[in-house]
């Protein structure tokens, strides 16, 4: 079981976004102490957000400032980039920090993002097809170009064996199903339940079986360590509470889902309190806990894992531990150690 996790660029400051380098770095090099696998940070290309929009840029300096620890890409928006252009930068990566840079894409969902870079949401699911068969091609060696002395291969020979694996970012049935097609492993999101997650692990195995794939999951978590359940409750709920009160509604397109429909993180046949939320502002740390984050002490972070390790079976748990907003990056670097000292080894 690895451990990987997730770390924000942003960081409000006496009330202004601004980036901080400094803790990210500090942060990916505690990840690395304490034994955890990778750094893992999305892209997203316009507005406030924990990410940024080179985050191929943000690998190349989090890879030379550490010296073991991979760095992961959850997720570049496929349908908005070119996708040789995105390989090219994995594979220039990875060529230079062997087995250390993974690669994952999605779909991408906001709107006004598509909108300012021309592209139509309703085409994102083509080009998430064509879009991974290319870089498949890509990194295979499939593609060639002639360039005045007969076809020879579009990869550069002097990176020598760099095929970086490629993950996709899904939680709609479409995209799950794509992710066991067509890519070397799935990240479901945070938002639903483990139950939920659960049910979509059966559909990407079930479809890795059909197209002779092994499944490879992993499964992000929102997460904070210490010593009682009401501790860690006090200690990371404003910060969680905040970010997804601002971040879930855009998700859903309003709190309150209609049954069965599959692609929202919450249906209000499975989160009862939907029914009674008007504002987002009446959003509670209880409303979001169950079987969704790993808030706690360790014998709760012990059930839990052990719960989704038996029901999702994931070989690796990616969990974010800060966001913009908070808890501080010293507090979150101490969490990341405890994690490193008691929660990694019993899973060694």
């Amino acid at each position: 079981m690895r451990f990987s996790v997730a770390i924000p660029l942003q960081r409000i400051v006496d009330g202004r976004y601004q980036y901080d380098f400094e803790n990210f770095i500090a942060e990916c090099q505690a990840a690395e102490r304490a034994g955890f696998y990778a750094a893992v940070v999305g892209e997203r290309r316009i507005g406030v957000t924990a990410y940024n929009t080179s985050p191929h840029i943000l690998a190349a300096a989090a890879l030379a400032n550490t010296t073991r620890l991979g760095f992961a890409i959850m997720v570049v928006q496929l349908p908005l980039r070119d996708p040789v252009q995105v390989i090219q930068d994995a594979m220039v990566l990875n060529a230079l920090y062997p087995g250390r840079f993974r690669l994952g894409v999605g779909a991408g969902y906001n709107e006004h993002a598509f909108k300012f870079l021309g592209v139509d949401l309703k085409d994102r699911g083509a080009a998430m097809e064509s879009g991974l068969a290319r870089i498949n091609a890509f990194r295979d060696g499939e593609i060639e170009i002639d360039v005045g002395r007969g076809p020879v291969p579009a990869v550069d020979p002097a990176m020598g064996d760099c095929r970086p694996e490629v993950w996709v970012g899904a939680w709609a049935k479409a995209g799950v199903r794509r992710a066991a097609r067509l890519a070397d492993g799935w990240l479901p999101d945070p938002m639903r339940t483990g139950a939920v997650v659960a049910e979509l692990a059966e559909l990407y195995r079930e479809e890795c079986r059909r197209h002779d794939k092994t499944p490879r999951i992993g499964l992000l978590r929102e997460a904070w360590l210490a010593d009682t359940d009401a501790q860690a409750q006090a200690e990371y709920g404003p910060a969680v509470v905040q970010a997804h009160a601002e971040y879930f509604p855009r998700m859903q397109g309003g709190w309150k889902t209609a049954a069965g429909s599959e692609s929202k993180p919450y249906d209000v046949r499975v989160d009862t309190w939907l029914k009674d939320m008007d504002e987002k502002q009446q959003l509670k740390l209880e409303n979001l806990l169950e079987d969704r984050f790993l808030v706690g002490s360790v014998d709760t972070w012990m059930e839990n894992l052990t719960r989704w390790i038996d029901a999702i079976r994931p070989e690796e748990f990616v969990l974010r531990f800060r966001f913009q907003g908070g808890p501080s990056p010293e507090a979150t670097r101490k969490v990341i150690e405890r994690v490193g000292r008691e929660i990694i080894p019993q899973f060694r």
